[in-house]
């Protein structure tokens, strides 16, 4: 989808005819005179914690092109290796804003933390899954029952995992789950400290190629609906809405990149995330990289929040109404059209 350019102000100008030698003289002393610049727009700075995933790769590639640049920002990348490490980094006061998966943002939420969603900046609903060692007894999603799987908790992993066991009707405590980084899990299912690991791009795919056919892919297409997404504080983001605007105009300008030359693109991001074509390709199929603020997250923000709660990751309490941690005004004075959010 091509973007269109925001349409600048252009000054009008008049032409006064004069009588003979008034107007030479006027001319004259009009091309003498010193001309002032036009003031330029001051440059704001933005520190971004973002995870070095291609999920958030309108981030990176909105960097790596200069965009942020010439939106007049200068943008601060603190590289995290997940979401939910960029949102701890936010939450710490050592970033401006921070891109994750959903769960996280809505675990803190809960906490307490003051967030606001910015706009959505990736979605996938096919791209996560279980993969279990055959030499183990796993050949289906029944045969996990009673084995450990290793999977990051308080993510999107977990989630998934837990939403893949519900599908397939297996409860989920009959799973014992190992608390692993993203970057353990391939190790810990070689070395079998587990079973299974629930992982998602590029992990997903570097563990199928090491593995091969001895692991099985368990998938559980559109049971999560996963969203990467935008988040600063509210105090922040009430206080820099304009320049926050010109972070959302960037990454539109990345969007259209990505949609006009997707190749081109995709070895853009490839290079900053030091991931070979072959490894990135799988995720590059699997995630769509928009922004957006569309209606059908906030299902998706109340179903997490449910499934939060019962994993004791925050206090009991009503579901809150995840509308009031939607910042919509920066999307909609930017560009309306990508806010679908009843309102």
């Amino acid at each position: 989808m091509q973007v269109q350019a925001p349409i600048q102000s252009r000054s009008m100008r008049r032409g006064i005819l004069f009588g003979g030698g008034a107007a030479a003289l006027l001319a004259s002393l009009y091309a003498l005179a010193p001309r002032k610049a036009a003031p330029e727009q001051p440059r704001s700075s933005v520190r971004i914690a973002v995870p070095t995933v291609p999920h958030a790769g309108l981030i990176h590639i909105a960097s790596a092109r200069d965009l942020f640049r010439s939106q007049g920002l200068d943008v601060t990348l603190l590289p995290q290796s997940y979401g939910k490490a960029a949102v701890a980094e936010l939450l710490r006061g050592n970033s401006d804003l921070a891109v994750a998966a959903d769960v996280p943002v809505v675990v803190e939420i809960l906490k307490g933390a003051p967030l606001s969603i910015i706009a959505a900046v990736a979605n996938a609903s096919n791209e996560l899954a279980v993969l279990g060692r055959i030499d183990r007894g796993i050949r289906t999603a029944s045969d996990l029952a009673g084995r450990r799987v290793g999977v990051t908790l308080g993510t999107s992993g977990e989630y998934f995992l837990w939403a893949f066991l519900v599908r397939h009707r297996i409860a989920p405590q009959s799973v014992q789950l190992v608390d692993l980084p993203p970057s353990a899990l391939i190790g810990a299912l070689r070395d079998g400290l587990v079973d299974a690991i629930t992982a998602w791009q590029p992990v997903r795919h570097e563990a199928e190629l090491a593995f091969g056919d001895r692991v099985v892919s368990l998938r559980a297409p559109d049971s999560y609906a996963q969203t990467y997404v935008l988040v600063g504080r509210q105090d922040y983001v009430q206080a820099h809405r304009e320049p926050l605007g010109r972070v959302l105009r960037a990454l539109l300008e990345a969007d259209a990149f990505v949609d006009a030359d997707p190749a081109s693109a995709k070895r853009l991001l490839a290079g900053v995330l030091k991931l070979s074509p072959e490894t990135i390709d799988p995720a590059w199929q699997d995630v769509t990289l928009d922004v957006e603020q569309q209606q059908a997250q906030l299902v998706t923000l109340e179903d997490v929040a449910t499934w939060a709660m019962t994993r004791h990751y925050a206090p009991s309490q009503t579901v809150p109404n995840f509308f009031s941690h939607l910042e919509l005004d920066t999307m909609l004075a930017v560009s309306p059209e990508r806010v679908t959010v009843v309102r």
